[in-house]
Parts: structure tokens; sequence; C-alpha cells
């Protein structure tokens, strides 16, 4: 049977509306994979490629470098809490993305950036705190080692998988695997990819806390919250001997020691501790 005259008008009209429609959608704004928020003193940073299990680009690990050492420098922001969107924080790195660069010797930070997971630049100063959720593998395993304090959702699940794939986990995680849950612990996850779950991981000091699911983020956006609240220069500087300990030893922290305690106890946030102390009221810490 023939169109009619009608007929045939509908259908280019209906054609016009779906390429319409594909049009309005390509230009429709993405949303960023890296989102960053600032709540008084605490900056919030969240991975948001749910879609594919937030594996990070290169164009990530750029996002990454850049806000935190926008979040370093600062003096407002003390404490960043990193979590993810859906439902893994992390599967690893955007595998066609990022390999053939780095296969080809290329980093995606900047000498000047803060990295954080702690391989180039300078140190990162502010207490990162992470929230990770379902899968936790691989560089996102990598980035939870690299910060101060991890909680788990009971979902968790975390492993090193790059054995299975000839390479092995080179940025930091390895040996903080080793520092965090011993060498045997370590060594049995690197060099067999092992699986392991939320429970195991509070056994080997990989996180500090495990929580519920629907817990999770508001239990460390409350630690984060704690960490912020308090004085900014004690809380930098004994980040700093921490980390000072961690990569020269105990001789080297403790040169941080006489200096720190001459510094902090000479300055206005440890003089406005002891007032408000006296006072009966919370301090206002100030970072002088």
């Amino acid at each position: 049977m023939a169109e009619t005259a009608s007929q045939t008008a509908g259908a280019a009209m209906a054609d016009d509306a779906s390429l319409a429609e594909i049009a309005s959608l390509a230009m429709e704004p993405t949303m960023p994979a890296i989102l960053c928020e600032r709540a008084r003193h605490l900056a919030h940073i969240t991975l948001n490629r749910p879609e594919c299990g937030n594996r990070i680009s290169m164009e990530m690990f750029r996002d990454l470098g850049e806000a935190f050492t926008a979040l370093d420098a600062d003096p407002a922001v003390r404490c960043i809490l990193l979590t993810a969107n859906g439902a893994d924080f992390s599967l690893g790195v955007d595998v066609p993305d990022v390999l053939p660069s780095w296969a080809a010797g290329n980093s995606p930070f900047e000498a000047h950036h803060v990295n954080p997971f702690g391989t180039t630049g300078p140190r990162r100063r502010k207490p990162l705190v992470i929230v990770a959720q379902g899968q936790c593998f691989n560089a996102g395993l990598e980035l939870a080692l690299a910060a101060d304090i991890v909680i788990a959702a009971e979902n968790g699940r975390f492993a090193f998988h790059e054995i299975h794939f000839g390479v092995y986990p080179y940025g930091g995680g390895l040996f903080r695997m080793i520092r965090a849950a011993g060498w045997n612990a370590a060594m049995r996850c690197a060099l067999t990819g092992a699986e392991f779950g939320a429970t195991e991981a509070l056994r080997m000091n990989v996180v500090a806390q495990v929580c519920p699911l629907a817990e999770a983020e508001a239990a460390g956006a409350a630690l984060a919250t704690a960490i912020s609240n308090k004085a900014p220069l004690a809380v930098q500087a004994a980040l700093a001997q921490a980390q000072t300990w961690a990569d020269r030893g105990e001789t080297a922290a403790l040169s941080h020691s006489v200096p720190d305690i001459i510094r902090l106890l000479s300055s206005r946030d440890a003089n406005e501790a002891m007032r408000a102390a006296a006072e009966g009221r919370a301090p206002l810490f100030s970072e002088e």
C-alpha cells in the first residue's frame, strides 16, 4: 500500500525529531570525571566514572594532581576526603588509555604537582581520608595505601591484580602494603593477585575502620571533619614527621621534634587552644 502524503510528512518529522534529540544529547555537557567541593575547612574529591568502575584515565590522573596541588596551597583547606561515585571505588587504570602512555615513559603528573599516590613531586601536607566501597583494585588500592586513613564499606574487595598481566604494583603499593600488613601477607597478595575482603583488610591494617555500606561515606566525612577542626599547624607537623619516618626512618623523623615543638608552642593556635580550654569553649584556629 502506497504511503499517503501525510504519512510521509509524519515520518520525516519523526526523523527530524530523532536527529534533533541526538544533536541535543551530543551538546549536553558531560560530568567531570573528578569532582571537587569545599565546605569550611574540608575538601571533598570524588571519582566520578561509575559507568566503568571509576577506572582512572590519564586525564583523571592529571586532574587529581591539579586538584591536590591547589588544595595543598589553600590555607583554608585542612583535610581532604576522597570518595567514589557508584558501586566500586576503583577497578584500577583505564587500560587502553593509560598503559601505552606509561609504556612510553609518560607521566600524567607535572613536577610541581602534589601527587596523591606519593610517587613524584612535593609531599602532600594535608591529611587524606579515603572511603572505599565495592572493588578497590590495582591503582585504586595503591591510592588507598597512599592515604593517611582508609574507611572501608563492608562490601569492600581489595587486590593487586597486576601480576596476572605481567607487571607488579609499582606505584608504591607493594612496599606500603609490606609496611601495613607485614612481608608475608603483602607478598602473598602481590605475587598471587589474591583478593581479600574488608574484614581481612582491617586485620592487615590496610584500612582503619569497616562500616556498613550505607554508613561508610558519612563515617569518612565525620572523621575528616574532626581532623579539619584540629589545630592545622599541629596536624601538618604530625603528618610531616610521620612521612619522614616512613621515607627515611626514625632518626630523620626525630630531627623534626625539637624544631616542631618550639614552633608549635609559640604559635597562635597553641595559645588559642590553651585559652579556649581555660574558658570552656571550642578553639578557633587560624593556622598561625
